[in-house]
């Protein structure tokens, strides 16, 4: 699969489970796996899945402007890939907000899985 349909196929997944059951993402993470939440540092499966779990909206949708991916070159035989994401979150009745999300995906058990995250609402201030 090309590096572009990877990351394609993975947003296609992540964001509409995310919005369904945040607890359903607990497979794309592992222990090792790290997440950045607007500054806020995380490591591992289950504090991961805490965190996205605790958010305190009910309802979330993600529009997608947005998604780059490339090989990282020298990581797993060149088969990891970096996926930017870009796009606008609306959560309950707030107004929509323009976000960023960046992906690093490994390989493992034929499938891939997050090894970084790195998520941050666009506001200005």
């Amino acid at each position: 699969m090309a590096f572009q349909e990877m990351g394609k196929a993975f947003v296609g997944f992540y964001y509409p489970a995310f919005a369904e059951d945040r607890a359903k993402l607990a497979d794309v993470y592992t222990d090792q796996s790290c997440m950045t939440f607007e500054g806020a540092q995380f490591q591992g499966k289950q504090p991961i899945v805490d965190k996205l779990t605790s958010l305190p909206f009910k309802k979330v949708n993600h529009q997608i402007t947005t998604v780059d991916s490339q090989p990282i070159i020298g990581v797993d035989d060149n088969q990891a890939c970096c996926v930017m994401v870009t796009g606008q979150l609306k959560t309950d009745d707030d107004p929509p907000h323009s976000f960023h999300q960046t992906f690093v995906l490994r390989p493992a058990n034929g499938s891939f899985v997050v090894a970084n995250d790195i998520f941050r609402l666009a506001l200005h201030n």
